[in-house]
């Protein structure tokens, strides 16, 4: 799961496009702030990515850093459902990120619950 984080936060470095694009985003969105602030994105991901690795080896740690990754991915959820609450037609865009959100936070939790 660490690598899968890692690997979300690195696509908007090494493929910002076709990654918005996968995502549902317009074509007209893929501005350089739009890459900037995916980019911004991209590096907290992998920094709890690194996180649970540093976590590997220290086992008391564990927990906590799953919970806290399964409330990271919560953030993200309620921040996805402004744009769908608000109508602001990145709907299917949203929803692709709301399900990233969702599976992940409740993969946290699973693995948390089976620690």
């Amino acid at each position: 799961m660490a690598l899968g984080r890692i690997a979300i936060g690195a696509a908007p470095f090494v493929a910002a496009g076709p990654s918005s694009r996968m995502l549902g985003f317009p074509r007209a969105h893929d501005t350089a702030t739009a890459r900037l602030m995916a980019r911004m994105f991209g590096v907290r991901d992998i920094g709890l990515g690194v996180l649970v690795f540093w976590a590997l080896r220290h086992p008391e740690a564990l927990p906590f850093v799953m919970l806290f990754n399964a409330a990271m991915d919560a953030g993200d959820l309620v921040s996805i459902l402004v744009p769908l609450v608000k109508r602001q037609g990145i709907d299917r865009a949203a929803l692709a990120s709301a399900a990233f959100a969702v599976t992940g936070g409740l993969s946290w939790l699973v693995v948390w619950l089976v620690a």
